[in-house]
């Protein structure tokens, strides 16, 4: 197959959040699609991992150790991306440190607070602060953050997390107002599907079942399931879509 029918083909990708899960599948298949991507994550090893599948199926692929939120880690990732492949077309801002279950009153409330909004928020705002002027001289670029159907419920206990996923969909409505005149779209997926970090919470809270009841279709997705969307979005065909929330979730929201 030639280079030339991918959907990506001379695309370069950053994905954060990339040694697993859904953040794994997204740069996978962009890498299948023709693009050259640069994944982030906290543990090296699982990137190593995931860049040898990339490599495997014959993408190109450079993993970079970076926390959410450390904007020297964000500048690292954005120098290397662009010094080692000249540009940077797709940003995909999926890394998320969580906190745990915690009650409103809990004195501890405002501390979990500031740390989902420094690695969710305030890491999505600094890499697309520092992908900007490179999209902007190019002629365009496609940023998909990631926002939780938690934002929209505010179910008890998740606060910290729901506050956060919000002011990404505040962050991705502005971005999307701001910079359209540059051709810079910016887009929000609302996933659900059943990754390492997901199985984890519904087994721990003990709410499989709950949560399941909410989904329309009847089953909880994979990651491969959340991977289209954020292709289309990366994608030509996606080229006058922006500011836009959408839910991959089977149907447990809808607008």
């Amino acid at each position: 197959m030639g280079s030339t029918s991918k959907q990506l083909a001379g695309k370069v990708a950053i994905v954060t959040g990339a040694g697993q899960g859904i953040g794994e599948a997204i740069a996978r298949a962009y890498a299948r699609e023709g693009a050259k991507v640069v994944i982030t994550g906290r543990t090296m090893s699982k990137l190593e991992d995931v860049a040898g599948k990339v490599r495997g199926e014959g993408g190109e692929v450079l993993p970079l150790e970076a926390l959410a939120g450390n904007k020297e880690h964000a500048e690292k990732t954005v120098r290397e991306a662009v010094s080692r492949w000249g540009r940077v077309d797709v940003l995909v801002n999926n890394a998320h440190t969580f906190t745990d279950f915690l009650p409103l009153e809990d004195a501890k409330m405002e501390d979990h607070c500031m740390i989902d909004l420094q690695s969710a928020f305030i890491g999505s705002l600094q890499l697309m602060q520092l992908c900007f002027p490179h999209m902007k001289e190019q002629g365009g670029g496609s940023i998909i953050n990631m926002g939780s159907s938690y934002g929209i419920r505010c179910e008890p206990g998740f606060l910290a997390y729901a506050a956060s996923k919000e002011a990404i969909r505040a962050l991705t409505r502005t971005a999307a107002r701001e910079w359209g005149k540059q051709k810079i779209r910016v887009n929000t997926i609302l996933p659900s599907a059943l990754s390492p970090k997901a199985r984890w919470y519904l087994e721990q809270s003990k709410t499989y079942d709950l949560e399941l009841s909410k989904v329309a279709m009847g089953y909880f997705g994979t990651s491969e399931d959340i991977a289209p969307t954020a292709l289309f979005l990366a994608s030509d065909a996606s080229s006058y879509v922006t500011g836009q929330t959408i839910g991959v979730d089977g149907g447990a929201t809808m607008f």
